[in-house]
């Protein structure tokens, strides 16, 4: 009995040791942190530019229905005639031009159901009677004369007055220069993170030292005036004048 007593008591001093032991290294660990975080100053610097879209990307469409497939192909290529005729007769150039393969659909007439009669998969459906064809054929237009191209995408529905059943599309405005300018948005936002780690430190008495560590944020290029950001970056394509917003996360020593 005695023997077992003294083996118990032996457990239990072991047990207690390994958690003492447990409770240091944990005790340790967090004084180095604490030491850490005392020892570095945490900062966000960021960095805003105006910029101004340099390249226009714009998509106009020629669409047609006809019930004769060679009729519709002649009317859709007189369509795509006009609408090169009037882009170029309003300043934009071949090289400017691309225009797309045409697209053809088959258009079959409706299958006649009762009013209560569910739709149904039908074989014979497959042989519906054809009625026409509708025929399209892109237009795109790329340019960096960014205010003539988005002048003339806003006007070029003059086209429908020419008989022509021209759709236009939203232009797409980019920046194309956005390499070179990221170097010197993360300058920027670099400077800006250390003007406000010496605010703080010198608010509280220290002095800041070396970089501890540093990490780029996503460029957002939004809307002017726009507050919108993503974790994944904003690249806006909808609007001709934009903002490029920098961040940048960096941690300095303290002395």
């Amino acid at each position: 009995m005695h023997e077992s007593k003294s083996f118990a008591s032996i457990v239990v001093a072991a047990i207690l040791a390994v958690a003492l032991l447990g409770c240091c290294c944990i005790l340790s660990s967090a004084l180095i942190r604490v030491k850490i975080d005392k020892d570095m100053i945490r900062v966000t610097g960021s960095a805003r530019k105006p910029i101004r879209s340099d390249l226009i990307i714009w998509h106009g469409r020629v669409s047609l229905r006809a019930p004769d497939l060679s009729r519709a192909y002649q009317d859709l290529k007189s369509g795509i005639d006009k609408a090169r005729a009037y882009l170029i007769a309003h300043g934009i150039t071949e090289n400017e031009l691309t225009v797309s393969a045409i697209e053809t659909h088959t258009l079959y007439a409706k299958v006649k159901r009762l009013p209560n009669e569910q739709p149904q998969e039908d074989p014979a459906d497959t042989f519906r009677q054809i009625e026409g064809y509708e025929l399209t054929e892109d237009i795109e237009v790329r340019s960096p004369r960014v205010d003539l191209v988005g002048d003339v995408s806003r006007k070029s529905t003059e086209l429908i007055s020419q008989g022509v059943q021209f759709e236009s599309q939203p232009p797409q405005y980019v920046y194309t220069r956005l390499s070179d300018m990221k170097v010197t948005m993360l300058a920027e936002a670099a400077k800006d993170a250390r003007a406000r780690a010496d605010q703080i430190a010198n608010n509280s008495g220290c002095q800041v030292g070396n970089v501890r560590f540093a990490r780029m944020g996503v460029l957002q290029i939004t809307p002017i005036y726009s507050t919108d950001v993503s974790s994944e970056g904003i690249n806006d394509t909808s609007s001709l004048d934009k903002d490029i917003t920098a961040i940048v996360t960096m941690g300095f020593s303290i002395r």
